[in-house]
C-alpha cells in the first residue's frame, strides 16, 4: 500500500485480516512502529493515508456485517479514535480493542449482539449525560466479584439493571435527575449524596436496597415508581413517601412480587407532607386485594387532599378467580378526601416512555 497507489484500497476488500509483524527474535511490533522510526510518523502524508484507509476498512467491515473484530494498535504515537459506525454495528458479537485506541463515542452507541466476559466496568466519561447498564442474572450469584464504578460528573440519567450481585459505586460529584435502579446487592453509602437530588426515581425495593433508599431525604423528587421484590414492602414504602415532600406521582408495580409472600401494614404515626399538599396521581399495577393492601389504599385515599387521579389494575390471578367485581366494589366504596379525583381500574402511565426520552431504544 505504501509503495503503490494501486494497492492502497485493495486490502479494504478482504473478508478477514490478520496482520502480525514480528522481528527475528519474535518480539512483536507493528508496521506503524516501523513507519514511526523511519518516516517521522506525526507529519507524513503516509500516516494520513493510513488513518483514512483504516477508517474505510472498519466502516466497510461494519457495512458487511462483521461479527468479530480484534484490533491491537502497538505504536509509539498518540492513541487514535475509531469510526463511530463501529459502535452502532448490530452484528458485532466479539470486540477486542487494545493498546493505543481511544474509545470516545460522540453518537449514542448500540451493540445489541455483543457478548462479553468483562466483570469490572469503570465508566469514566467526562461528558456522559445518559447511561444504560444491564447485567443479567448469573447462576454463581453468591460468588460474584464484579463491579460497576461510575465516574462521570455530567451524568443526569442512569438506568442500572443488575441482577448479578455485583457491587455498584458512583464516584465524583454527579447529581442525577432521573434514575432507574434495579439491583440485588447492597448499595454503598457513597451513592446517597448522588441520588438525593433525583426528580424521577424507579427502584426495585428489596432487602439489599431498602437500607439505602429509606435513609435519604428526596427533597426534589416528583415522580416515583417502586417494584417490590420478595420483600415486606409496605412500611418501607411509607418511609419513602414520608421522605419525599414534593412527590406528585406514585406508582406501585407488584408484578414481580410473589402473591404468597407475607406483608404487614403499620399505620404511620404522622401523615406524609406530600399526601397533604402535592400527590396528584396514584397508580397501582397488579393490585391483589389483600387486607394489608386495602389498608394502604384506604390510607392514601383518606389523606391525599390534592389527588386528581387514581388508577388501579386488578391482579390477573384475581380476575381469573372471578374476584374482580368484588374488589372493584370495595375500592369504589372507600372514603376519599379529594372529591375531585377520578378512580379508574386500569393503569394509565406507560413508564417505558420515561426511558425512551434521551435515547432511541426502549429498554424497559
Amino acid at each position: 500500500m505504501i509503495l503503490s497507489k494501486r494497492w492502497r484500497s485493495i486490502w479494504t476488500m478482504l473478508p478477514a485480516l490478520d496482520y502480525d509483524d514480528s522481528d527475528i527474535d519474535g518480539e512483536s511490533k507493528s508496521i506503524w512502529y516501523f513507519i514511526d522510526k523511519s518516516m517521522q510518523l506525526h507529519k507524513t502524508p503516509v500516516l494520513q493515508n493510513l488513518y483514512i484507509e483504516l477508517g474505510k476498512w472498519i466502516a466497510n467491515a461494519v457495512y458487511r456485517k462483521i461479527r468479530e473484530l480484534i484490533f491491537i494498535l502497538n505504536w509509539s504515537a498518540k492513541p487514535i479514535n475509531l469510526p463511530n459506525s463501529l459502535y452502532t454495528c448490530d452484528t458485532l458479537v466479539s470486540l477486542v480493542l487494545s493498546k493505543k485506541i481511544n474509545v470516545e463515542i460522540v453518537t449514542p452507541a448500540c451493540l445489541p449482539s455483543l457478548t462479553h466476559n468483562v466483570t469490572n466496568f469503570n465508566v469514566k466519561i467526562s461528558f456522559l449525560e445518559t447511561l444504560v447498564y444491564v447485567n443479567e442474572y448469573k447462576e454463581d450469584f453468591e460468588d460474584s466479584n464484579g463491579s460497576l464504578v461510575i465516574n462521570s460528573p455530567t451524568l443526569k440519567t442512569a438506568i442500572i439493571c443488575d441482577y448479578s450481585g455485583d457491587s455498584f459505586l458512583i464516584e465524583n460529584k454527579c447529581f442525577l435527575d432521573k434514575a432507574s435502579i434495579k439491583v440485588l446487592n447492597h448499595l454503598g453509602d457513597g451513592i446517597r449524596i448522588f441520588i438525593s437530588s433525583l426528580i424521577r426515581l424507579d427502584v426495585l425495593l428489596n432487602n439489599p436496597t431498602v437500607g439505602c433508599f429509606t435513609t435519604i431525604n428526596f427533597s426534589q423528587l416528583i415522580e416515583r415508581r417502586i417494584q417490590p421484590y420478595e420483600f415486606d414492602w409496605l412500611k418501607p414504602l411509607m418511609i419513602l413517601v414520608q421522605n419525599s415532600p414534593k412527590l406528585k406521582v406514585l406508582l406501585i408495580d407488584v408484578m414481580d412480587q410473589d402473591d404468597d409472600f407475607p406483608i404487614s401494614w403499620h399505620h404511620p404515626g404522622s401523615v406524609p407532607k406530600c399526601l397533604l399538599t402535592n400527590l396528584e396521581i396514584f397508580e397501582w399495577k397488579e393490585y391483589g386485594g389483600k387486607f394489608e393492601e386495602k389498608e394502604l389504599v384506604k390510607y392514601i385515599f383518606a389523606n391525599s387532599r390534592c389527588l386528581k387521579r387514581a388508577a388501579i389494575s386488578i391482579r390477573s390471578k384475581c380476575i381469573l378467580e372471578g374476584k374482580e367485581k368484588t374488589m372493584v366494589d370495595e375500592l369504589e366504596s372507600m372514603p376519599r378526601i379529594s372529591e375531585s379525583h377520578a378512580l379508574m381500574f386500569e393503569t394509565v402511565i406507560d413508564w417505558r416512555d420515561i426511558y425512551r426520552k434521551g435515547f432511541n431504544a426502549a429498554m424497559w
